[in-house]
């Protein structure tokens, strides 16, 4: 099981007269994310159910470029781990995202649509938060962030927020131990993706 299994799967969107806020961190996490690693912060799901998370990592590349693979979520099945589909779709005149998210026999797909809101800064920070519309799930929420990182902002800080409740029949500690074990990989496949982008524009 994987993000995977939570994917398109945060809070409430931020109030827009606020700056995005940078994620507290260590100085040992600082350290591990110029390292190219991923720093994971387990967090308290809404109502004591389910899972919740914040994940991030370093993209060598500035927000600008970043930004498109965490806003178009049309393309996620093209590269986001077992995302077996996802499309855009517009729904009494709101645009929603949908997605599939493949699971192993017995276990049925998880799906759910989700209303985005997105946020985008002249200083290059980008935000897009979502949240349940219908699905097999109780709750699904969560966000993706792009925030400049480094003396020249040519690196990206990527950010990953989850608080999710999927309709299944598994604990709760095997659905956090997933999704801690799978989150690693989402950040793998962003870095993978970046790279097919860019050299498809050349």
């Amino acid at each position: 099981m994987s993000r995977v299994f939570f994917t398109c799967c945060l809070f409430a969107a931020p109030a827009f007269a606020e700056p995005v806020a940078f994620p507290t961190l260590t100085d040992a996490e600082k350290q591990k994310l110029e390292r190219r690693g991923v720093v994971i912060h387990d967090l308290e799901p809404t109502g004591g159910r389910g899972v919740s998370a914040e994940a991030m990592a370093l993209l060598d590349a500035s927000t600008s470029e970043v930004w498109p693979l965490l806003r178009d979520c049309e393309h996620f099945s093209q590269f986001m781990p077992n995302t077996k589909a996802s499309a855009r779709k517009v729904e009494n005149g709101e645009s929603l995202c949908f997605d599939e998210i493949g699971l192993p026999f017995p276990l049925p797909n998880l799906w759910a649509d989700t209303r985005s809101e997105v946020r985008e800064e002249p200083a290059g920070h980008f935000v897009r938060s979502w949240s349940l519309v219908r699905g097999n799930y109780r709750r699904n929420r969560g966000a993706w962030k792009a925030l400049p990182w480094g003396a020249e902002g040519k690196q990206s800080l990527v950010v990953y927020l989850i608080d999710s409740d999927p309709e299944m029949i598994i604990p709760d500690p095997l659905l956090r131990a997933a999704q801690t074990g799978s989150l690693p990989d989402v950040f793998k496949a962003l870095r993978k993706r970046l790279a097919t982008v860019r050299a498809a524009e050349r």
